[in-house]
């Protein structure tokens, strides 16, 4: 089981503040963070990101970084392996939009 904990926009869009995933990962089968967001937005039917249509529809998988910040363990994509990295059962995963502001 991986957990998923949403925040902000991200929580609005889910209309919850956590989810549990079962059976994204088994064995030596394991996922990667764009196969996470695309199981996400598949129950969810909606765009995690900015986006207007799903990750699913979309050939370009860089908005996932444009638009949103995703930690795997407290720490974040960028330090354990990119789109590319893997998430497994006991895995805590954290999705957060990409907030700019002044």
């Amino acid at each position: 089981m991986i957990k998923v904990y949403y925040y902000a926009s991200v929580r609005e869009k889910t209309g919850t503040n956590e989810t549990r995933v079962d059976g994204f990962s088994s064995g030596d089968h394991t996922g990667t963070i764009v196969d996470l967001v695309k199981h996400l937005e598949e129950h969810y039917g909606i765009s995690l990101t900015n986006s207007d249509s799903p990750l699913t529809e979309r050939a370009n998988y860089a908005d996932i970084i444009s638009a949103l910040i995703v930690m795997v363990n407290g720490r974040h994509i960028a330090h354990v392996g990119g789109l590319d990295a893997l998430v497994a059962d006991g895995d805590v995963v954290s999705i957060f939009p990409l907030i700019g502001g002044g």
